[in-house]
Parts: structure tokens; sequence; C-alpha cells
């Protein structure tokens, strides 16, 4: 008997102290249950989901707003349920659910900024993810391990759409309001100002966005009529854009490694015949001469870049006809697989929200009498967002690139009254013309910021989209939901489905009325 329980104290000892091990073994110090300093969950968001944005603009998003053209995914039949992580912002959820965490902490603590911060990029990562599907999981959605709810209910984008304006009101409220330092903010460096612009651009682009379904004047009336309160932008020096670095690859832009050569993705025929038709200098930031017309002679010689041509493919054709004949994307998105020695880790920036679709916005909205001004404010608001274009990516030309292939320098990247004086750019026609120049003007300032351009062509039709012979016949309104909503959230998922109408590439969202 005093040998059984000897035998029994050992065991219980042993299962106490397997117990403290297997806590101590399966405890992720990289991801602690608890976070005090809630900045250490900040630059792993910005990068993470700027960099998916930023790279899935190239990979599907300039595809289907037929600015890029690729060989497979214009293909749309194959945008499949199981790209909804990979291509389509799913993974958001992710992001936003440390989000959540950060709202959680700070509303504890009375950290307004840190609140502010976490429900403007919210904000924006909700507002991707709704426009790319409709109905998503929103005010439920990531909170699992704050609230238990792990089998969100979708709601319709008109809530969606409201719950995000409050969200940035909010959030412009919030900033600046407390002194607390920020810490890990990697995109503004805890510059509050800059990010109540952010907030209130990205205002601006909701109200733009649902404003067939609801009037917007009297919200953006509020904002351009109180800059004092609601700032924005001033150039693209304060825009919401990821300055990429050099002090370690995860930092590099996600283009420098990523092994593209130029010959699967290439600028359309659509964009380059644009920017030629208007004399446009930046179809030499957008596009590359083509291969044939630039290549090394016999001699060893590169042909004079004034003889270089440019020219763009046709998305829906399948296998491109001769590669050697068409543009790939400019330098600032190439990688150092396609030229060593021109390839910049930091020369292209991480777009969110720029200070030319903000200004874009406004021309429109002072055009259809939603703001103050009429024709005479949206000209000016037109003519900013073409100019500043032009100052960016003059900016973004790295030195080395005067003295290479390409003899490109800032200095070729500009515009004259020239510009604005030919027909196709003069603020001047009826009012549908003159909308019809804004669009076209900001869906080519949209460049790598690629589904922002595809949801301004299905918000306006602006450009007229041509349809290849291979693919669906079309090309998608929307997303397709995840499999997995299917198999673990299907009731919700049913019922998203019966509000949309079906779940498929052809459906048309709830802003969308074209």
């Amino acid at each position: 008997m005093k040998k059984s329980c000897y035998i029994l104290f050992f065991v219980l000892l042993t299962g106490i102290s397997c117990t403290k091990d297997f806590e101590e073994i399966n405890t992720n110090p990289n991801s602690p249950d608890k976070v005090t300093n809630v900045g250490l969950l900040l630059p792993n968001v910005i990068r993470g989901a700027v960099n998916s944005h930023y790279d899935n603009s190239y990979n599907r998003g300039s595809v289907a707003a037929n600015m890029l053209a690729s060989d497979y995914a214009s293909n749309f039949s194959n945008w499949a349920r199981s790209d909804a992580s990979s291509y389509f912002f799913w993974n958001f959820y992710d992001y936003i659910r440390d989000l959540n965490e950060v709202i959680s902490i700070a509303e504890t603590q009375d950290q307004r900024n840190y609140k502010g911060i976490a429900l403007v990029l919210r904000s924006w990562m909700f507002q991707c993810l709704t426009d790319l599907y409709g109905p998503i999981p929103f005010r439920e959605a990531a909170n699992a391990k704050l609230t238990g709810i792990s089998a969100p209910k979708f709601e319709q984008q008109e809530a969606v759409y409201a719950g995000l304006l409050a969200d940035l009101e909010e959030a412009n409220n919030l900033l600046g309001s407390t002194n607390e330092p920020v810490t890990g903010d990697i995109l503004y460096n805890g510059n509050m100002a800059n990010w109540k612009k952010f907030a209130n651009g990205l205002r601006l682009r909701l109200l733009l966005r649902q404003s067939e379904r609801v009037d917007p004047s009297a919200a953006m009336k509020a904002i351009v009529e109180n800059q004092a309160r609601y700032p924005l932008f001033t150039s693209y020096e304060d825009q919401a854009a990821l300055q990429y670095l050099v002090d370690r690859p995860s930092n590099e832009s996600p283009f420098y490694r990523s092994g593209n050569g130029g010959t699967n993705t290439k600028v359309t025929k659509q964009l380059v015949d644009y920017l030629k038709a208007l004399n446009d200098t930046r179809l030499y930031v957008y596009a590359l001469p083509t291969p044939a017309s630039s290549a090394v002679d016999a001699n060893g010689n590169r042909p004079d870049p004034k003889n270089f041509q440019y020219a763009g493919d046709l998305n829906g054709i399948g296998n491109f006809p001769d590669n050697n004949l068409t543009s790939p994307t400019g330098m600032l998105w190439m990688s150092i697989q396609y030229a060593p020695d021109l390839a910049s880790p930091t020369a292209g920036q991480g777009i969110i929200i720029g200070y030319s679709e903000v200004q874009f916005i406004l021309a429109e909205a002072a055009e259809k009498g939603f703001i103050a001004g009429g024709a005479a404010a949206a000209e000016t608001y037109y003519k900013n967002g073409i100019k500043d274009q032009f100052k960016y990516y003059s900016s973004r030309i790295p030195s080395n690139f005067a003295t290479s292939y390409l003899k490109l320098t800032p200095a070729s990247i500009s515009v004259s009254d020239s510009y604005f004086a030919q027909p196709a750019v003069a603020y001047a026609g009826t009012q549908a013309q003159k909308l019809e120049k804004i669009a076209l003007q900001k869906w080519i300032s949209l460049y790598m910021v690629g589904y922002e351009a595809w949801s301004e062509w299905r918000r306006t039709g602006f450009p007229n989209i041509p349809v290849g012979p291979i693919g669906p016949g079309y090309v998608p309104r929307r997303i397709l939901y995840p499999a997995d909503e299917i198999r673990i959230n299907q009731a919700h998922y049913n019922e998203a489905v019966s509000w949309l109408g079906a779940d498929d590439l052809k459906t048309h969202v709830w802003w969308d009325k074209q």
C-alpha cells in the first residue's frame, strides 16, 4: 500500500511537471497571448497588407482593369475560389484580427492615436474586401479571440460602407487628440496629421463610390469646407504610400526579387495607345521599350532611345504572339532577374491612396454638384491631379537611369501647357465629356493600384475595356467567396449569396450600377 502511494505521488508530480513544460513549449514568443505594446503589431500589419495589395494589383487587379496584359490571368474562367487568400485579400482578415487587438488594448489604455491608426488601416482593408466580394463578415469578423465568434455573420455592402464611414469619422476625431508616442508606424512615422489626411481621403473614396446609391453631398461638403478639422493630402509627398527600404529583403519592394522576366505580363495595348495618343511621358515610367527595338546589336550597341518602340498586348488571347514586340512593365516594378543594374528595391512605392486620386474625386464631385465650385473648381482639381502625377513619377526616377540605355531622367517625365490644350485632355465640352476625361485620367493614374482602377471601371464604365476571345466572355464584376466559407460558415454564406443573387464573377456589387 505504501509502495502504491509513492507510485501515485510520482505520477501526479510528473503530470504537473509535464503540464507546466507543455504550456511553456506551446507558447509562441512571436505571437504572445497578451500584448502590452500594441506598436509591435503595426509593422507586420502595414507591410503585409500593403505588399499583398501592391503585388496582387500586378497579378490580378491591373489585369481586370486592362492596364496590364497577362497570358494566364486574363482568362477569367480560371479565377477560382482557391485564389481568395492568395490574390483576392481574404488573408486581410489575419491582419484585421491583429488590428482588432490593437483597438481593444488601445481603448483599455486610452491610447487614442493607436486606435485611430488601427481604425484607418482596418477601414481600408474592409473597403478592399467589400469592393471585391460585396457582402462580407464585418463587425463580427476576425474577433474569435476577443468575442469567441468563429463563424461571423456577413453584412450587406451598404451596411459595411456606413460602418466604415463612421469608423473613419471616429479615427479623424481620435488622431492627435492624445500625446502618447507611437511606435511601429512604418507608413507615417507617427505623423498623426498625415494619418488624418489618409482617413479623410479614404472617406472621399467611399462617398464617391457609393454616390449612385447614397447622396454624398452633405458628407463631402463637411470635409471640403472644413479642412482645419478634416485635412486632406496636399501633394504626393504626404499621400498614403509605403516607402521600401534596403536594410533587409523583407523591407524591399515585393517586385525586386520576384523573378518577373517581363514575358508573361505586359502593358496593355489600350494603356499604351492612350499614352502615345496624348504624348504622355508617363509612358516611359509605366512601360519599357519593346525588346526588339532596344536590343543590343552585333557590335554591342543599343539604338538611340528616340528610336525605341512602345507597344502593348491584348488580354484574353492566350499566349502572346511575340514577346519581343510588346512592352514589359516599367523598371520601377521590374526585378533584379530582368535587369540587375537597373532594378531598384526602393524606387516603386506601395500606394494605398494617392493625392491625385483624391483630386480626381473632388473634380468629379464638383462637376456633379456634390461640393461647391462647379466646373471651374472641377477643372482646378482635375489639373492638380494630372500635374502631381507627373511630379510624383519624376521624383521616383533613380539617378542611374540617366546613364543607362533608357537615358531616363526626372526631367523626362514632365507636363506642359500644351498637354492640357489637347482636345482629349482639355477640360471642355459637355458635362458627360468632362466626366469621361476625369475618369480616364483617374484610370491612368491608378497604374499599379490595380484593384482601385478596376473598381473605378466598374463604377464609371471608363475606359471601354475590350473582351478577349479566350475566357468567359466578360470582365469580372466581383470575386468568388472562398470555399472555406461554404464549408464552415454555410448559413451566413447562403444569406450573403441570397442578397447578391449569385456567387459568380458576373454579379454586380451594391454600388456597381453599370
